[in-house]
Formats: C-alpha cells, sequence, structure tokens
C-alpha cells in the first residue's frame, strides 16, 4: 500500500497508521502522484514530446513510475536520459530511446526496440560488474496470468545491444551470494504445478549460479520482496497464494552457492488472509506477517474476529522470531501497532464489534488500553474534542482513545495520513 508523510502525533510505543482507501490489497499505483519535474527535467520533457509525439510510456512497477531516468549510462562523462514508448500501430509496440546531454541540449541518440506490449518494469541498474550501467526492462502482453520477459540492454555511446532475454514472472535485483556484485533473481511459475527460482550472474556473459524447483503448487504470488533476511544475509520473500483469501510464505537465500528454501514447512507460515512480507516495524529486516486470535476469541465465528498480526523474523539459530503485534483493519483504512509493553498482555474485549468499536484490554485486569471507534459524522462533532482522528470513511469518522500515558514523548509517535 502507498502511504502519504508521516506526522508527528502520540508516544514512541504505540504506533497508529492511516491507509486511504478500501481494499486491504490495494494497488499502490491507484495512490500515487505523478512527481513534479525540476526545470531541467520539463526541457527534457519537451524535447521528448516533440521527438516522440507524446507516446511515452510508465512502467507498471510501483517502486518507481517516472517515465524519464537521467544517469551517465556508460560512465563517459556525458549524462543520458532514457524513456520507453508506444507505437499501437506498428508490429513492435514497445520501444526505447536514449537521449544525451550536450552543451545543455538534449539530443536523441539511439532507438531500441522493447517486446510485448505493456512496460511492465524499468531499472537502471550495473549489473555486469564493469561500471556501466544497465538498462533492466521487464515487458508483457498486459495479460496477468501471462509470463513475461526480462530484458537487460547494454548502452556503448552509439547503440544498445541486448545481453539478457529471459522469461520470467518474477525478478529480483540484489547481491544473494554477498559478492559485492549484482545478481539477477528469475521467479518462474508453472501454475498450480511448480516454481522455479534461478540467480544469475555477469561473467563476460550471464552465467547461471543456482537453481532451486519449489514443487507447492501454488496459482500465483501476491506478494515479493527481498532485502535483509537477517542483519547480514540478503534474500527473497515469496507471499504464496494457497486460496481465495490465503496464503503462506517462502523464505529464499542463498548458502554455500545454492538457493536454499528456508521454511521447507509451507504450514509453518500459513494465514487465512494474505498478509503482506516486508520490513513492518523499520528495522531493516524483513519480516512475515502470521494471523493471531485475540485471548477469549477462540470459539467465535472467523468473519467475526478482531484479528491480531504478528510479525516473525528469521533467525539461524531459532527459526522464525517474534518481533511486533499489530490491529489491523481489513478494508485498508488503519491499523495500529500495539507497544511492546502490551505484547502477551493486552487482548481484545469480547464484546468488541469490528466496524464499530474495538476495545483493549488488559488480560488479567480487564481495564481498558485502548478503543478504536467508528463514528457518524454527527457523533464525530460532540466526540472530537477527546478522541484522535484516525480516518473518514464515506460517512464515517474512525477516532482512537488512549486510557494510558501514550502521550508521552510526543512527536515520536507517528500517524500517517
Amino acid at each position: 500500500m502507498n502511504l502519504t508523510r508521516w506526522l508527528p502525533l502520540l508516544g514512541s510505543a504505540l504506533l497508529l497508521l492511516v491507509l486511504s482507501g478500501c481494499n486491504f490489497m490495494m494497488d499502490p499505483k491507484l495512490l500515487m502522484k505523478t512527481p513534479e519535474l525540476s526545470s531541467d527535467k520539463e526541457t527534457l520533457r519537451s524535447v521528448i514530446n516533440a521527438e516522440l509525439k507524446g507516446a511515452v510510456i510508465r512502467p507498471r512497477d510501483a517502486a518507481d513510475i517516472s517515465s524519464i531516468r537521467v544517469v551517465d549510462l556508460n560512465k563517459d562523462g556525458i549524462m543520458e536520459a532514457v524513456v520507453f514508448y508506444e507505437t499501437p500501430m506498428e508490429k513492435v509496440k514497445v520501444h526505447g530511446l536514449i537521449l544525451e546531454n550536450r552543451d545543455n541540449t538534449w539530443i536523441p541518440k539511439v532507438r531500441f526496440d522493447g517486446e510485448g506490449q505493456v512496460l511492465e518494469s524499468f531499472e537502471l541498474k550495473e549489473v555486469t560488474g564493469n561500471g556501466e550501467i544497465n538498462i533492466v526492462a521487464g515487458f508483457s502482453s498486459g495479460e496477468k496470468q501471462t509470463q513475461k520477459g526480462l530484458i537487460v540492454y547494454s548502452y556503448t555511446g552509439n547503440s544498445v545491444e541486448r545481453i539478457l532475454e529471459l522469461p520470467y514472472n518474477y525478478f529480483i535485483i540484489d547481491d544473494l551470494n554477498d559478492d559485492g556484485q549484482l545478481d539477477i533473481t528469475v521467479v518462474s511459475l508453472r501454475k498450480d504445478q511448480y516454481t522455479t527460482i534461478t540467480t544469475y550472474q555477469y561473467d563476460q556473459s550471464f552465467q547461471e549460479l543456482a537453481k532451486l524447483q519449489l514443487d507447492d503448487a501454488v496459482s500465483g504470488y501476491y506478494n515479493v520482496v527481498h532485502g535483509n533476511i537477517t542483519p547480514d544475509k540478503r534474500g527473497i520473500i515469496l507471499d504464496a497464494i494457497s486460496g481465495e483469501h490465503s496464503g503462506y510464505s517462502i523464505i529464499i537465500v542463498m548458502e554455500d552457492g545454492q538457493l536454499v528454501d528456508l521454511i521447507p514447512d509451507q504450514s509453518a507460515t500459513l494465514k487465512d488472509y494474505q498478509i503482506m512480507s516486508g520490513d513492518v516495524n523499520d528495522d531493516g529486516i524483513l519480516e512475515i506477517g502470521m494471523l493471531e486470535t485475540p485471548r477469549g476469541w477462540e470459539y467465535i465465528a472467523f468473519d467475526d474476529i478482531p484479528w491480531l498480526f504478528s510479525y516473525y523474523r528469521w533467525d539461524p539459530s531459532n527459526g522464525l522470531t517474534f518481533v511486533m503485534q499489530q490491529y489491523m483493519d481489513l478494508e485498508g483504512r488503519f491499523y495500529f501497532n500495539l507497544p511492546k509493553e502490551w505484547w502477551g498482555k493486552v487482548t481484545i474485549d469480547i464484546k468488541s464489534i469490528k466496524d464499530e468499536h474495538i476495545n483493549f484490554i488488559d488480560i488479567d485486569t480487564n481495564a481498558t488500553l485502548a478503543e478504536i471507534r467508528f463514528f457518524s459524522l454527527a457523533e464525530w462533532e460532540q466526540f472530537k474534542e477527546d478522541w484522535e482522528l484516525l480516518a473518514r470513511d464515506n460517512d464515517k469518522v474512525i477516532g482512537f482513545l488512549s486510557h494510558t500515558d501514550l502521550r508521552v514523548n510526543k512527536g515520536e509517535k507517528e500517524i500517517k495520513r
């Protein structure tokens, strides 16, 4: 989910986040704004629009949706701009254009072909290890379930060469073998049969470093992230679809030159909601989310339970290790990170009703520690002096009230709007 800027609010022990929208698995691109261009880029855009008749396209990938990337590709001291554009009436429908900045003037230099009908992703990365920057692009036909095509381009100054072409469902650029040079890992899915994960690295040409086959019959992956699995080990987490709403998580790392599945038993990370893995507590290490029933709700109907989400990271000595817990609104309007001192000591009052009133209580004393309540607009006018605003949802206002001292260290607690 894409979130807006953090604004300081309550105490350091608590984190309340407000997410825009009404879908738990919302497409981040729906919440993104087109970045404002500097005057230099405005000039560049004018040159590109004149050259291409306004046919510039953006990648679907949410990590960077900018259409124009500026960098010194071949390290010759001259800046280049890379842009992709479409020609719907031609046989090859996606193309790239490289422009050079000479004497503060942008000059079209090289055009090159893409593939398919849609630009899925577009990155500029040094993946050959020679100091030059490569163009790494993913293409597709536009159909969600079809396999995509990955191409790595090398720019010589006068021409563009394809140095790698691979089919893929997902690809990751990282340094899994920790040798100081980026590698490319491709995830290829044979739906409901198996998944093949292959890592490649450049040495005169791209060579296969390692390959792993996962025999779990999954229909797809709803989330793929990469980064630190431990403080000193990079890896990939695949969040797999196992049902309409359920899923499980897979951690892949490279050990002694081989790709390894750290949790081969998928039941260990099975969850009834498709919780996305990521660095949820901003410690620089990826975590896996699991669904947890609040104490006292064990015999309540599944759909009525106000679930807690517990997050775990990988510990080489102890396996999955608990790191934090949150309450999440499944419609994506907000989530609430429980303070550390609450872990294992707090539950949700059995009289709570989702989308109406959530009471967080002390397990031993039943004392109310905090509340989240849904107000009508008229009700909110009566209560807004005492309650913190979390979110507005059509004709509802969602508020938060603390019954404990959560206002200490004001400024370290933050709320996202």
